[in-house]
Parts: structure tokens; C-alpha cells; sequence
């Protein structure tokens, strides 16, 4: 919940919201402005006072903010990696609508003449439209490399179940169900089988101790701390 907007001569926007679970403030920048997240019952005026002293580390988040939305654009003829099949983005003749459909693997998007794919509502109804596509073949393929690794190292999930969050794209519940979400479909291979290897431990570990971290390496192949940067690192274009 919203309970306080105000400007910034460097950052825009501040804008500031409640959160029951937050147990300190937490800062993001992006999209022309900065979000703050706080506890329950924080003065605004420490809200002001800590933007001032983390001014120089919110100057950074910005910097990099900026560089990851440059390297988010998209443009018709571009071709996107997708586990299963790429997405090809192609000229269209509808005014107003994208269009779907599948040749062969491939999904092809077909965009209204003209449109500026990198404006932030066209780029809200895009990402819906692809992660829409997505999530279908996700329910199919991604419980698949699941069965896989965990036949490989032994474990048995009580589940898999498909999300769409981006934030968090695996989740082990204390049932040993696993969640995985669709936007692991725009990773690299390596990339999917390292977060779905950090739910299997958790299977073993619910937590994130010593042990549990060599048995995440050891199910990567001793490569934990390599694929983690990589995630880390890496651009979403859609979602």
C-alpha cells in the first residue's frame, strides 16, 4: 500500500510503500522513479533522511537501472531464445493487435505496423500475450526436466506445479512440492537445470547452510557458484 509520493530532484519520483513483512527499507529504482518498501509504523521523515544518506549506492542502482532497460529493447525481426522453441517477432497488418501462432516451435508474434515495441504499455501487452503462449509449454516441458534431474540425483518431489511470477522462479514448500515458474523458459538450459537443482536440495536442506550449499554443487556439477552469477546477471526481456 501506498502511503507517500514525493519528488526528488535526482530520482523523480519517490514513492513509498507499507509492507507487514518488510522488517527494514528496501529501495529499487527503475521506470523513472524510486520505490521504497518499508515497516509498518516507519516515519516518513527517517524514509527521507536514509534516501539522502544511501544517495551515492541509489546513484548506482539507478546507472544500472538505465543499462539494464537499454538492453531490454526489442525490435520486429528480433528472434528470442525460448527452452523449446525461439520467439520471432515479424511485421503485422492488424492496427492495433499482436497475433500468435506456432510454426513448427517457434512461436511468431506479429506486431501492428508502426508500433514502438519498447513503450511501456505496448511492452506490458506484448509480455502478456508471450508469457501467455509460454506458460503453456511450460506446464509440458519444465515438470519433464524435473523428472529427469531428480531420477539423476535420487529425489522425489511430492509435485511440480507452474507459476508465473518472475521474482521468484523456484520454490521448494515444506511439503517437498516445487514450484517452478514460466520465465525459466527464457534461460539458457544450464541456467533452468541450476535453479531446478536448488529446489531439489531443498529437499534435503530447508535452509541455505553449508551443507545444503555443497549439495546444490554437487548437483551442478560443482558449478553453484558460476550459474548463480550468471542468473543473476541475466535480462528478461518479457514479464
Amino acid at each position: 500500500m501506498a502511503i507517500a509520493a514525493y519528488r526528488d530532484e535526482e530520482f523523480g519520483v519517490v514513492r513509498v510503500h507499507i509492507d507487514s513483512r518488510a522488517r527494514r527499507l528496501i529501495f529499487r529504482v527503475g521506470e523513472g522513479e524510486l520505490r521504497v518498501t518499508c515497516p509498518v509504523g516507519y516515519p516518513e521523515s527517517r524514509i527521507r533522511a536514509s534516501v539522502e544518506e544511501n544517495r551515492a549506492k541509489l546513484r548506482r542502482l539507478a546507472a544500472r537501472a538505465t543499462e539494464l532497460q537499454a538492453s531490454r529493447t526489442l525490435a520486429v525481426g528480433d528472434r528470442v531464445p525460448c527452452y523449446g522453441g525461439d520467439i520471432l517477432l515479424l511485421p503485422g497488418i492488424h492496427s492495433s493487435r499482436f497475433l500468435f501462432r506456432y510454426e513448427g516451435d517457434c512461436l511468431q508474434v506479429f506486431c501492428p505496423p508502426g508500433v514502438d515495441l519498447n513503450h511501456p504499455v505496448v511492452r506490458k501487452r506484448l509480455s502478456a500475450g508471450v508469457c501467455r503462449f509460454v506458460y503453456r509449454r511450460a506446464q509440458e516441458l519444465l515438470p519433464r526436466r524435473l523428472e529427469r534431474l531428480s531420477r539423476r540425483w535420487g529425489v522425489s518431489p511430492a509435485g511440480v506445479t507452474i507459476g508465473r511470477g518472475r521474482r521468484k522462479l523456484g520454490h521448494c514448500t515444506a511439503r517437498g512440492e516445487i514450484q517452478l515458474s514460466l520465465h525459466l523458459m527464457f534461460l539458457s538450459e544450464e541456467l533452468i537445470d541450476y535453479v531446478i537443482c536448488h529446489e531439489l536440495a531443498h529437499l534435503t536442506y530447508m535452509n541455505h547452510s553449508p551443507r545444503f550449499h555443497a549439495l546444490c554443487n554437487r548437483y551442478c556439477d560443482g558449478k553453484e557458484l558460476l550459474l548463480r552469477k550468471q542468473l543473476r546477471s541475466f535480462v528478461f526481456l518479457f514479464g
